[in-house]
């Protein structure tokens, strides 16, 4: 039996969580985003585990203080979910651009 595994990557931070969920099969990809809370996520997951209700999610999220908090929540409540350190995530190669609000250094 060939099982399908959805990749879901999470972006989290004080004011949105962010994710992009990957079925390499067939190359769909959904975002999602909701505000920084457990349940604004699980209610997004959950859409996408009905959406993909034939195949196991698989999360990961960067190593971080809410990282950890995170991955405990999301475990507790059924869902799988790595940690992963932020320096081992791709990143695209050129030239950088700042998109953090702030003063100019």
């Amino acid at each position: 039996m060939n099982h399908t595994i959805i990749y879901i990557g999470l972006d989290v931070d004080d004011i949105q969580y962010h994710g992009s969920a990957f079925n390499k099969q067939t190359g769909e990809v959904i975002d999602i985003k909701c505000r920084p809370t457990l349940k604004g996520l699980l209610v997004q997951l959950n859409k996408i585990a009905r959406h993909f209700s034939e195949c196991s999610l698989r999360l990961c999220n960067a190593a971080s203080c809410i990282g950890y908090c995170l991955q405990r929540d999301l475990v507790e409540k059924g869902f799988h979910c790595d940690v992963v350190a932020p320096t081992s995530t791709p990143t695209p190669r050129g030239r950088a651009i700042k998109t953090e609000i702030g003063k100019p250094t």
